[in-house]
């Protein structure tokens, strides 16, 4: 259900070029703090890659993350580095670390784990690895390691896609 925006105050959110979108678009998460990175994917959060912040620059995010110690954290990951068709385990294996890695350091935070996102048929199409059974697979994957990790699932999917499983 809805809440209001001031559940929001002690609230980080990691991800992908989805993420960046709250700060570029500059929409009010009654302070919410972003980590989003463009074309990020869980690897480079395990691997403490530096990645660029569109609001403070070239960072690593564990050390961001860890520093700020949120109370609850929204990870949207996956939808950048699934675009090619194949196998997708890597993906699950570095997502499966990078909670723990998180977990570890962010003992108090509450993790919430997003589902990939539908996309639109003309993203799908020049992006083979965006397809509803893959995806839909992929996400059913992630909410057995959120469960495995004590961490809640959120399922965009059902709220995003329309009756043919492509963004509303």
């Amino acid at each position: 259900e809805a809440v209001d925006r001031s559940w929001f105050s002690d609230v980080w959110f990691l991800g992908d070029s989805l993420t960046v979108g709250f700060s570029d678009y500059s929409i009010n998460l009654g302070g919410a703090l972003i980590c989003g990175y463009t074309g990020v994917g869980p690897d480079a959060i395990v691997n403490r890659s530096a990645v660029k912040s569109s609001v403070r620059g070239s960072e690593v995010a564990m050390d961001v993350l860890t520093a700020a110690q949120p109370k609850k954290l929204y990870i949207l990951l996956g939808t950048n580095v699934l675009n090619r068709d194949g196998d997708y385990s890597s993906f699950l294996t570095y997502y499966r670390l990078m909670l723990d890695m998180i977990s570890q350091a962010l003992p108090n935070t509450q993790i919430y784990v997003q589902s990939i996102t539908p996309v639109r048929p003309e993203v799908r199409s020049s992006h083979p690895g965006l397809y509803k059974e893959r995806l839909c697979e992929i996400n059913n994957e992630l909410a057995a390691i959120a469960l495995e990790k004590n961490c809640a699932f959120l399922n965009l999917w059902e709220v995003l896609a329309d009756e043919n499983g492509d963004l509303k």
